[in-house]
Order: structure tokens, then sequence, then C-alpha cells
């Protein structure tokens, strides 16, 4: 207890100190017309996320694998700090990501070459990793959601960790989170102080992924993908329906469902944030108990997904509904 009250506060200093940088700076996100904002708001607050995985073997003796997580960590953290600052390639920043990706998956013995089966698996696991880190950030575009959707993706992973199946040190978990909780004290507001940006969003995501993956391999259990579902349903038939419309899929849009409750049926950003977690808090409640209850993943899997993605389109469909009658 004593320990996790010195990291908040150092943590609520750290992030104080880079807010006040950031205004001298003038490290701020300028709305425009994609934009969920309408004044110039810091941007980068999720820095903090990387400020709790670098003092985490501080406090604590890691095991080696931390090691490579802390890498990758510093590796998105960093490319996607300067994405903040400035326009970086997108060429440049996947390839940031796949040596991230690579240095967990090889700490994680991911790197295997010895049939096709475990190639073919290994290059379905770096799509998936890197479309999701993708989704995770393009997700994070209000007040607050990204701050909800990490703290209760966070939370299942400490419970299962702790009630479940042991795979990961607690007490770094419990450093993310209070790390979360710090950010969410500047972010979740009617008017923000700071948004994560690119670093916190792509750290988080970069994170979630390799705390899923460890429970897998601990667990020989697929059913914690549903811990991703609510971002990887909006996000992902998202770019489905872009695809479709023939858009290039890696331009900034307004088409995701949150999006279109915040900027055209106008709801409060807090209100629809609160929403997005409410589900996924559902989800990972339900998550829990197939695990508990030993459900055959394949039918608790596309069970979930398939209700949820038909919750989704008569969602989007009233939405859209609406819409057309306010214009």
């Amino acid at each position: 207890m004593f320990k996790s009250l010195i990291v908040f506060i150092v943590l609520f200093v750290l992030e104080i100190l880079y807010i006040k940088i950031a205004k001298a700076k003038n490290i701020k996100d300028t709305p425009n017309h994609r934009s969920a904002h309408i004044e110039p708001t810091i941007r980068g607050g999720g820095i903090i996320i990387l400020f709790a995985v670098l003092i985490y073997p501080i406090l604590y003796a890691p095991d080696v694998q931390f090691y490579y997580l802390l890498a990758g960590v510093v590796l998105v953290s960093v490319i996607s700090f300067l994405d903040d600052l400035m326009t970086l390639s997108s060429k440049i920043r996947i390839l940031i990501h796949l040596i991230a990706f690579t240095l967990i998956f090889y700490s994680l013995g991911l790197i295997q070459f010895n049939s096709i089966t475990s190639i073919c698996i290994l290059g379905l696991i770096y799509i998936f990793s890197i479309g999701y880190l993708n989704i995770y950030n393009f997700m994070d575009g209000i007040n607050g959601i990204t701050f909800l959707n990490a703290l209760v993706s966070y939370a299942a992973l400490f419970y299962l960790n702790k009630y479940y199946i042991a795979f990961e040190d607690p007490n770094l978990l419990a450093i993310l989170m209070i790390a979360l909780v710090v950010f969410g004290f500047f972010n979740f507001r009617k008017k923000a102080i700071c948004f994560a940006g690119d670093v916190g969003s792509i750290s988080i995501g970069f994170s979630l992924i390799y705390f899923a993956i460890k429970f897998y391999l601990a667990s020989n259990n697929p059913l914690i993908l549903l811990i991703f579902s609510v971002y990887l349903l909006d996000g992902g038939w998202t770019i489905f329906e872009r695809l479709l419309d023939k858009e290039n899929i890696f331009e900034a849009h307004k088409k995701h469902l949150y999006q279109k409750l915040v900027n055209d049926l106008r709801l409060p950003h807090l209100k629809v944030s609160t929403i997005y977690f409410l589900f996924q808090l559902l989800i990972n409640s339900v998550l829990i108990l197939l695990l508990i209850n030993k459900v055959y993943w394949p039918f608790g899997l596309s069970l979930v997904f398939i209700f949820l993605s038909i919750l989704y389109f008569v969602i989007k469909k009233i939405t859209n509904k609406k819409i057309k009658q306010s214009v």
C-alpha cells in the first residue's frame, strides 16, 4: 500500500510537470474538421504509461521478459511522441512497431520457424497486433474513452491474474492502473486538461496485446480476445465499411460509431465514453464467467462476437437514421 501511494504521488507530480512543459512548448492538439473537441488541448498526457513502466523495475525485481516489454514500450512511446510533435511517415511508425512486437514475441517464445503452420500463426499474430494497435489509436478521439477502456481492461487482467491463473507480476498491472487513474484525473472531464496522444494510446494498446498473449500462453484459452471486443468491433467494422467505400483506411475520418454519437447526435463525450466502458465491463464480466465455467472457447468466442456485431449494426443503423432525421 505504501509503495502504491508513493507511485501515485510520483506519477501525479510527473504528469503535472509534463503538462507544464507541454504548455510552455505548445504541445497541443489543435482542432480541425475531423476533431471532436473545439479548443486546443495538450496532447501526450498518456506519456504517464511510459513513466509507470520505467518506475516499475526501480521498486520491484522483474524477470528478464519484462525488459523486452520495457524496450518495446520505449520504442513505441518514443516514435509515437515524435508523431505527436510532427507528422511522421506511416512506414517509419509501422517499422518501429514491428521491431517492438518482435522483441516481445521473441521474449514470449513466439518466434518459431520450425513448420509452415508456426510461420503462418506468427504472421497472423503480427497482422492482428499491428492492426489492433492502430485501431486502439484511432479509437482515442473523445475525452475519457481511452482512460476508461484501458482501466477496465487492466482491471480484468489483474483479476484473472489473481483469481484464475498467474501470468504476470500483479505489481506491474497495479502500477499501470495507478498511472491510468492519474491520467484520468486530467482527462475525464467535460473540458479535458490533456489528451493521451499517440504516445498514450499506442503504449496502452501495445501493453494490452503483450498481457493478452501472456495470458493465452499460460491458459491456452483464446477467450482473452474478448477484452479487445468493444474497440475491435467499432474499429474493425469501420475499417471494413471504409474498404467497401474504397477509402484510404490510413486517413483520419469521422465514421466510428462513437464519433457519430458525439459529432452528429451531439451526445456528451463523457456519456459516450461511459457507455463504451460499461459495454466492455459487461463483456469482461462475461469473459470471467466463461473462463470460470470452462465454456468451450470456440463456442463462447463466436457467440459473443456474433451477438456484439449484430448489436453494433443495430445501434449504428438507428444512429444513422437519427442523423438523417436531424439534417
